[in-house]
């Protein structure tokens, strides 16, 4: 039973590595959308969210919608900076960088003017169809 368990971790871990990681599958998906388990540091406060990715690799944006407990909401979408096959970042410059690295699932943001930082796992999620923004 414990090796079934193991078993399942592994081939969904491997799924989520082929799903980001352009290196491990023929051809990169078009479209890319993680949910993020996150803590937010603010000063000396804290708190857990989840923030939804929805990275579209051909048009080059990324839509980001955050749930802290009442639901997702939309909160932007713009252009990211760039993707390769170790990370895609998202946003660079005016204090602010955020990323999500391609071979650990790992999301990083900090914006320096509001010293804001989050940081925590994504995983592979169902595409938006049913969100309601």
């Amino acid at each position: 039973m414990k090796n079934a368990a193991h078993h399942r971790r592994l081939i969904a871990a491997l799924g989520f590595c082929a799903a980001i990681s352009p290196s491990l599958v023929a051809a990169e998906p078009a479209r890319l959308d993680l949910v993020c388990r996150l803590r937010e540091t603010r000063g000396s406060a804290h708190r857990e969210l989840r923030r939804r990715l929805e990275i579209d690799l051909q048009a080059r944006t990324v839509r980001v919608s955050d749930d802290v407990g009442r639901g997702w909401q939309f909160k932007r979408q713009y252009p990211f900076v760039s993707a390769d096959a170790d990370r895609i970042v998202l946003e660079s410059g005016d204090g602010k960088s955020s990323a999500v690295d391609r071979h650990s699932g790992l999301y990083s943001f900090h914006n320096q003017r509001d010293g804001v930082t989050m940081g925590g796992p994504c995983e592979k999620a169902p595409p938006a169809e049913a969100a309601r923004f």
